[in-house]
């Protein structure tokens, strides 16, 4: 009778996930032993931590620079993890989060004085630029590696820096069209959910429809991380332009297809988009969409979990969300005549090397990526941040929802920035210039996307020296 009642309660564990309270609870309403309950609570993982000395001592300090997180409680849920290590292991620990677009002037200044935060979190080609400053990471990132199945193509492209590892893979926040259901009908589109415009010259139609009903479309163009880039650089590869060849020398960023394509935007941009979005960064759109004031957007999943959590009352907005979360869809980016493409880089943490906590950097880390520690961060994260690797893609986080599924298949499309060349130094310093991005905005400011395209052919040949 013991063993069933022991059996039901391991299903149950592993079913609703329950915490270590929950199985004691649960257990103790079954009439187990506390032996038995011992037991389950060994098997599930959930046995009480052995208490050890503290790894460190005397007055070790850790900080740690991050972008902040568009999922706040994930943000709460990975302070909280520090933390706890921090006081186990005799470190105080501090956590700063800065705004997306001052994340990299933070890094630069800390390199150039030669002091501030031990870990910082780094944008997919960013390694390349600070290496000189990073502790290697070669062991611990091949063993993260070898962990979760092995990297994906696209993360050892963008996060190593010539074959080796200076930083550790996170994932990264892949980019969909986020759209209202309701006023893609009321513009015309059958089942929206099925029939999102396939085409860019399709979308500014729709667009222009929806702009007529008060809700345009919004597009981040400032300079910013995330939304400006993610559109910038695909709707220039979907028309037949890249940065360029695979040469890694030789730009071929002005070509008449791109011309007649960013001249074809610049129209769209006047009838189908909300024209603020020039000075909008990575959370104005997130704002504008989910106050009703635009209809569709290219976003991360935040959107879509702000607005489930605002309906369970759990947001923290600092303005009011008005959309329902059953009113919201994604689709694929729209394709242009050279094809359907996205821009997709891995994040990565690393350790600095003008650090005096080096040994206890290593050590987080070492920690945070374990599967106790960076699983339930990735579902805080409830599927923002896509895998890095296959050993944990079937997640119900990442398969549970039919409304996220294009964000993981991101993926399946995409390029690194620096295509056709790899994604290196040169491809993340025109980057972090905005080049790709400047050149859209410097195009509807002018009216002239011909005079743009060819003053920004001219910046990325200084760049790549063709």
């Amino acid at each position: 009778m013991a063993d069933e009642r022991v059996a039901q309660l391991l299903r149950e564990a592993a079913a609703m996930r329950y915490s270590r309270r929950g199985i004691v609870k649960r257990g103790a309403a079954l009439g187990l032993s506390a032996s038995a309950l011992s037991g389950v609570l060994a098997a599930s993982g959930r046995a009480a931590p052995v208490r050890r000395a503290p790894l460190f001592q005397g007055d070790k300090k850790l900080t740690i620079l991050a972008s902040s997180y568009f999922v706040a409680p994930a943000q709460d849920f990975y302070t909280k993890q520090a933390q706890d290590w921090g006081k186990q292991n005799g470190v105080e620990v501090t956590t700063d989060y800065v705004n997306w677009p001052d994340l990299q002037p933070r890094i630069a200044a800390a390199v150039e004085g030669g002091s501030g935060p031990d870990i910082i979190e780094m944008w997919d080609t960013w390694p390349f630029l600070y290496v000189e400053n990073m502790v290697p990471m070669d062991d611990l990132a091949k063993t993260v590696g070898d962990t979760y199945g092995g990297y994906y193509e696209w993360v050892t492209k963008t996060a190593s820096v010539d074959g080796k590892w200076y930083s550790v893979p996170i994932g990264a926040s892949s980019a969909a069209y986020a759209f209202r259901i309701s006023y893609l009908e009321e513009a015309g589109v059958t089942d929206p959910k099925k029939n999102f415009p396939k085409t860019w010259e399709e979308l500014f139609t729709v667009g222009k429809k929806l702009k007529e009903m008060g809700k345009p479309i919004g597009q981040a163009l400032g300079q910013s991380l995330g939304d400006p880039p993610n559109f910038a650089y695909s709707y220039m590869w979907s028309h037949g332009a890249k940065e360029v060849e695979e040469d890694g020398k030789t730009v071929a960023f002005n070509t008449p297809e791109f011309v007649d394509g960013l001249g074809a935007f610049v129209q769209g941009w006047k009838d189908a988009f909300d024209e603020t979005g020039l000075s909008w960064d990575d959370s104005a759109n997130n704002r504008a969409f989910l106050s009703d004031q635009i209809s569709a957007t290219i976003n991360g999943s935040s959107i879509y979990i702000t607005a489930q959590n605002a309906k369970a009352g759990t947001a923290n907005t600092d303005y009011e969300v008005v959309v329902d979360p059953s009113d919201i869809w994604h689709a694929p980016y729209p394709s242009g005549p050279a094809g359907q493409f996205n821009l997709l880089g891995s994040r990565s943490y690393a350790a600095m090397n003008y650090s005096k906590s080096q040994d206890v950097a290593k050590e987080f880390l070492t920690w945070w990526f374990q599967k106790e520690q960076f699983i339930p961060w990735l579902e805080a994260q409830k599927g923002y941040i896509i895998p890095m690797a296959p050993g944990y893609a079937e997640n119900e986080i990442y398969t549970g929802d039919p409304a996220l599924a294009p964000y993981p298949g991101v993926a399946d499309y995409s390029r690194n920035k620096g295509f056709a060349g790899p994604a290196d130094q040169k491809a993340a310093e025109a980057a972090a210039k905005y080049i790709v991005v400047n050149t859209f905005s410097k195009a509807i400011q002018g009216g002239d996307a011909k005079s743009a395209i060819e003053q920004g052919a001219k910046q990325l040949e200084r760049v790549y020296g063709g």
